[in-house]
């Protein structure tokens, strides 16, 4: 942070000091309205500080409270935080008049009883309620009082402003860092040191704090473990008529030899009852600070559009996005958030709106209120992404939205539609889809990025024999088909499945191979009916799975792993990247036309291109027994494809 010149220090100072005289003179009443007024009036000219609380709020009380409880939750914070602007003005005339009309103090009697002990006391709090009114209260008790705080250098004469108005009640001020051993001193002295532990920086220790970790300091807690000082945690929060509850309560340590562990054992009950006091309270948290800056754990979101080769893409994006947070000691939790939309124009709709987005700060979600269906809504209003993936042109704008309102990393696979690719982190393109157009953020990749690998293909294999166990004994080659179905323009038919699996049949006579069969969702019910008929009591069927009936996560990446050669419909380009992509030899018949001529189409210019550079065997749906021949005869080699390098490259420029 940039430091005020002496000019607009002097300044700075001067207005508070006018202010402040306005705030002692004026009835406590008027002057707290004035504060929730000054409070409105930031929720309304900070769109920046506004999205920054509402994002906390949502990875505190996302899983447990709605949205519009959130939302109000945000207008409450900012009005709380105003009355708390004015009372630390008021600080002068609580040092001169006393506490008594405001502050209700609970919990004296544990205070006067360990100060008894002569071994010092150690208050430790969180940035919550006014916590500035709490430690003029404790210097006016009579109690003597040191409270730890940073020296604000970069506004240095607004904090020494700041430092003198508490010191007019008599409480002492110790720098951190520096001030250690004053720390020690004073509760030698058998006097109270408070600090907080909310704001442990990059030095804290992380502790679970509403779900997630979040960098707590513990100094506090290595004092009283290493001097044996009591330790009580303190609260203060608003009651009605601007007066306040400053509540005190008593700690009991854990004690073991292992420091260490006793220092985290200890820091996560504290910070289970900071969390809740503030479950209790939550308006009068500084949600503005950035509690969860240094946590590990990360989330990273999928919109699925419901179609599956989208999902499998983005699952394929979010694998690499989890490989590179292991490799910076993070924690990824990968979760699918099902997307659906009120109409079937919506989608439009929030593109057109995407002019306003600047406009609107954090409260984005408000707008998706109007075109996500209820439970759509409630799901992604309940997460805070740190990383947002989608794949397609339906939800492209929505990761832009979401991505934006939650200051995370937005990856677009394909194209997004009507949207500049630079408003993405990455765009994950594969080559077909370009048209030319391209940005800095874009990678090119050969086929649509998909989970076969290595290692996903060992599990698949594992999990699909662990199911159909006779899979794991066999000495014959296999020939795997994948059979997808009907998609944009085109439809496979009954008739095309029919050639191809009469060839299918005579190969495997041929080669005395075993065959191993999948449909698609997408797949017909006449096509499945004749898979049925063709293959249900086949000798030479190994297995038979049908996705509309039996749902074998599986299937496709066990029958990759399984099989000597696949057989793929070229009507799916995620399904034939995953061929591709699996390092099995594969053929591939594309969709031909109503009259059985070849169709020119993204699709079957995309096949054309694998086949071109080696990577599969085209094949008519009349010659595929024939390419099957070569393959399996080594007469033809096709080379494996693996994007993933260049991916991995590119997830690791915008992973922070």
């Amino acid at each position: 942070m940039a430091r005020l010149t002496s000019f607009q220090a002097s300044a700075a100072c001067a207005v508070l000091k006018v202010l402040s005289v306005v705030f002692m003179v004026l009835p406590l009443g008027l002057a707290l309205w004035l504060g929730r007024r000054l409070g409105e009036a930031a929720y309304g000219l900070n769109p920046g500080g506004r999205r920054k609380v509402y994002q906390h709020l949502r990875i505190a009380f996302g899983q447990t409270r709605p949205a519009r409880q959130i939302d109000q939750l945000v207008w409450d914070i900012h009005r709380s935080y105003g009355q708390n602007v004015v009372e630390i003005a008021r600080l002068p005339l609580v040092a001169r008049k006393g506490f008594q009309g405001i502050v209700d103090i609970e919990g004296r009697e544990f205070v006067d009883a360990l100060l008894a002990k002569g071994r010092g006391l150690i208050f430790l709090s969180i940035h919550s309620g006014n916590w500035e009114l709490s430690n003029m209260v404790g210097s006016l008790v009579g109690y003597p009082y040191n409270m730890v705080a940073n020296y604000l250098e970069h506004v240095n004469r607004v904090a020494d402003l700041l430092d003198s108005w508490r010191m007019s009640g008599g409480c002492k001020i110790i720098n951190p860092g520096i001030g250690g051993r004053d720390i020690i001193r004073a509760l030698k002295r058998n006097e109270i040191v408070t600090l907080v532990s909310d704001q442990g920086g990059s030095d804290g220790m992380m502790v679970p704090f509403f779900g997630r970790e979040a960098s707590m300091s513990n100094g506090a807690v290595r004092i009283a473990l290493k001097y044996d000082v009591p330790l009580c945690l303190v609260d203060i929060h608003r009651l009605s008529n601007g007066r306040h509850c400053l509540k005190v309560l008593p700690f009991e340590m854990s004690k073991t030899v292992d420091t260490d562990a006793d220092v985290r054992r200890n820091m996560t009950r504290i910070a289970q009852q900071f969390q809740l006091w503030t479950e209790q309270h939550p308006a009068e948290y500084l949600w503005f600070y950035k509690t969860w800056k240094y946590a590990r754990d990360r989330r990273v979101i999928i919109l699925d559009d419901g179609r599956t080769g989208h999902l499998r893409q983005s699952q394929a994006l979010a694998r690499q996005v989890s490989c590179v947070m292991g490799e910076r000691n993070l924690d990824p939790r990968v979760d699918s958030v099902r997307v659906e939309w009120r109409s079937e124009y919506a989608a439009a709709v929030l593109g057109w709106l995407t002019f306003l987005r600047p406009f609107i700060g954090g409260l984005g979600l408000r707008v998706l209120r109007l075109l996500l269906t209820d439970e759509s809504y409630a799901l992604l209003s309940s997460f805070k992404p740190d990383v947002v993936i989608s794949c397609g042109a339906k939800n492209s704008c929505l990761n832009r939205w979401l991505a934006a309102d939650n200051d995370a990393r937005s990856i677009c696979v394909m194209r997004p539609f009507g949207q500049d690719l630079a408003n993405y982190d990455l765009v994950v393109m594969p080559r077909h889809d370009s048209k030319g157009i391209v940005s800095l953020n874009t990678v090119l990749t050969k086929v649509a990025p998909n989970l076969m690998d290595k290692t996903y293909l060992e599990e698949n294999v594992r999990g699909l024999t662990a199911r159909f166990s006779h899979l794991k004994l066999h000495s014959r080659p296999r020939i795997g088909l994948l059979i997808g179905g009907d998609t944009k323009g085109l439809v496979l038919t009954e008739q095309q499945v029919r050639v191809v699996i009469h060839q299918l049949k005579e190969s495997a006579e041929k080669f005395s191979a075993d065959i191993l069969v999948t449909t698609s969702r997408r797949t017909s019910s006449d096509v499945e009916a004749l898979v049925i008929r063709e293959f249900n009591h086949y000798s030479r069927t190994a297995l038979l799975i049908l996705a509309s009936k039996n749902n074998v996560p599986e299937a496709v990446g066990g029958i990759l792993g399984l099989s000597d050669i696949v057989i793929v419909s070229g009507e799916s380009i995620s399904m034939l990247s995953e061929a591709a992509t699996s390092g099995r030899k594969t053929v591939v018949f594309p969709v031909d036309g109503p009259d059985r001529t070849p169709l020119n189409n993204k699709y079957s210019r995309f096949a054309e291109m694998l086949g071109d550079a080696g990577h599969v065997v085209c094949a008519r749906t009349t010659r595929v027994a024939d390419a099957v021949d070569r393959l399996l005869r080594d007469k033809v080699k096709t080379i494996p494809i693996d994007d993933n390098a260049v991916i991995l490259e590119a997830v690791r420029k915008i992973i922070r």
